[in-house]
């Protein structure tokens, strides 16, 4: 009898350590997958962000580019700015100057004009003077 219980007692065993084999190669094979789709989910999580990383500094190049265009086309509208105020300064120095020129010459008119009228009008005296001493010495003849 002794012997048969501990006959049943090791076919027990030897059944649970069986059974446990095969629960733990289950165990084993769903944590297999388990880990499985948590890499796949994270592979493919990394793969989008390693993706969206070379886009954001592939754009951040052709933005770095773009600025630098920019700014070198800056420069020149500033330049272009700078000689175009210098140009209207320029213009405004003529102007001025056409002003001044124009008043000097106003002046110069104005005193030809009036040492004109004064020739004219001692030549008028003096014609006058003239005649009259003339006609004073005409007269003078006759008596």
């Amino acid at each position: 009898m002794l012997s048969r219980l501990v006959r049943e007692h090791n076919q027990k065993q030897q059944a649970v350590r069986r059974n446990n084999e095969q629960l733990r190669k289950e165990a084993v094979q769903a944590v297999s997958e388990v880990t499985d789709s948590l890499a796949d989910t994270l592979n493919e999580r990394v793969s989008t962000i390693l993706k969206t990383q070379r886009e954001i500094e592939s754009e951040a190049r052709k933005l770095s580019a773009q600025s630098v265009k920019y700014a070198k086309q800056t420069k020149q509208w500033l330049s272009m700015l700078e000689g175009f105020n210098s140009a209207l300064k320029e213009l405004g120095d003529v102007q001025n100057w056409a002003e001044v020129i124009e008043k000097d010459m106003r002046e110069i008119t104005t005193t030809l004009e009036f040492v004109h009228k004064g020739t004219m009008e001692g030549q008028t005296m003096t014609a006058e003077l003239s005649s009259s001493s003339m006609t004073v010495s005409g007269d003078n003849k006759t008596n």
